[in-house]
């Protein structure tokens, strides 16, 4: 069964355009890891600082794999993270 998770991320004054920066090569490198079936950032109309993360993983493994990948530490837990004042993250098992 495979699991979708939805992360909310809101980017600090002044770090959208860094967050929106990195957001292509975050796509790019988790399409290719193993058990990732998909994966979409979008951006608000409304509030350019607000970024959701839709990404599908064939199960928990795979998660856990991509959470731990060099892409991931790199960009998402040094590049981005730090400049997030809210970050959300929900998992799901489709139905």
């Amino acid at each position: 069964m495979s699991l979708v998770v939805i992360t909310d991320w809101l980017a600090d004054t002044g770090a959208q355009q860094h967050v929106a920066d990195l957001l292509p090569a975050v796509t790019e490198a988790a399409l290719i890891e193993p058990g990732v079936l998909s994966f979409r950032v979008v951006r608000s109309l409304r509030d350019q600082a607000a970024f959701v993360v839709f990404a599908e993983y064939e199960d928990e493994h795979a998660l856990v794999a991509h959470r731990e990948s060099a892409p991931y530490q790199r960009l998402v837990l040094a590049g981005i993270t730090p400049h997030l004042i809210d970050r959300q993250a929900e998992a799901y098992a489709l139905v």
